[in-house]
């Protein structure tokens, strides 16, 4: 038995998408997969973000290659240029990120897994801080802090990014990762309350199953179009983990819904059912979530 077990274990370690199942399982043939065929992986950048931890500890034996947006990260695995990408999908305490969402809506590309990670956030200083770098989940996510502080905030594209801002800086602090604050006196453990992300591992091709499936939808502006398209999902007894509005950008006041449902193997018929009762459907994903 066990070396069929090792015959299988290689059969699907040859195959280079990532594994659509979750549990340690997936993380360990992740990582076979990832030392195995080396791909390219593109990330939310630079080195040391929250996304260059999950990227590199899902998959150790990519070439990983910063991007500076997420909108950027989608066009190298649409154009070719990354075999995967690795984006902020949601956060525990702030919920989905905008730019993902927007990004799964227009870009040609599906999610294949994602990855949970607990995050905790590190303070550091110079002087008295008039001034905070982090990306804005961050910044969020450590509101007393920053009220107790009273120092402005400055945004950037990651929280790696806000500790080169800091290197140079005087009168001035920033919200990092412990991995990124190394060398720096730092207090970690700032965030509000108890916090995790999760990441999306994206392809051009997306995954063919998973517990998990996403899914973007819009309805015509009527009174009871959002229940007669989730009726089918209640229907089928099938569980909706998420739901999240987000404005088209087409026309104002226009919005579509992001959907998560626990669906298995049912959710030919589901799509099916919801196509007659929305404008837009498009399913971005199928997944097993997996802990790092």
């Amino acid at each position: 038995m066990e070396r069929r077990i090792q015959e299988l274990v290689e059969l699907r370690a040859s195959c280079p998408e990532p594994p659509s199942i979750g549990g340690e399982l997936g993380a360990f043939l992740a990582s076979l997969i990832s030392r195995r065929h080396k791909p390219v992986v593109a990330y939310l950048g630079p080195e040391k973000s929250f996304t260059w931890e999950a990227a590199s500890s899902y998959m150790p034996g990519a070439s990983l290659v910063p991007a500076r947006t997420i909108g950027e990260v989608f066009a190298m695995v649409e154009g070719g240029s990354a075999d995967l990408g690795v984006v902020p999908f949601m956060n525990s305490l702030e919920g989905p990120v905008g730019e993902t969402v927007d990004s799964l809506a227009t870009r040609n590309v599906r999610i294949s897994a994602v990855l949970e990670m607990r995050i905790v956030l590190c303070f550091a200083k110079r002087g008295t801080p008039r001034v905070v770098y982090s990306h804005p989940h961050a910044i969020a996510q450590a509101r007393r802090l920053l009220s107790s502080l009273g120092a402005q905030v400055v945004y950037t594209n990651s929280t790696a990014e806000a500790v080169k801002a800091f290197e140079t800086c005087t009168d001035c602090g920033v919200l990092a990762s412990p991995r990124a604050l190394v060398g720096f006196e730092a207090q970690c453990g700032v965030e509000d309350a108890e916090s995790y992300t999760r990441f999306a591992v994206i392809s051009p091709a997306g995954s063919g199953g998973g517990r998990y499936a996403a899914l973007i939808f819009a309805v015509p502006n009527t009174p009871g179009s959002l229940y007669r398209a989730l009726e089918p999902i209640a229907a089928a007894g099938v569980n909706m983990s998420l739901i999240y509005s987000r404005p088209t950008r087409l026309s104002p006041w226009d919005y579509f819904f992001l959907v998560e449902l626990e669906v298995g193997d049912g959710l030919d018929g589901l799509v099916s059912a919801l196509r007659g009762r929305t404008t837009l459907l498009k399913v971005v994903g199928r997944y097993d979530v997996v802990r790092l």
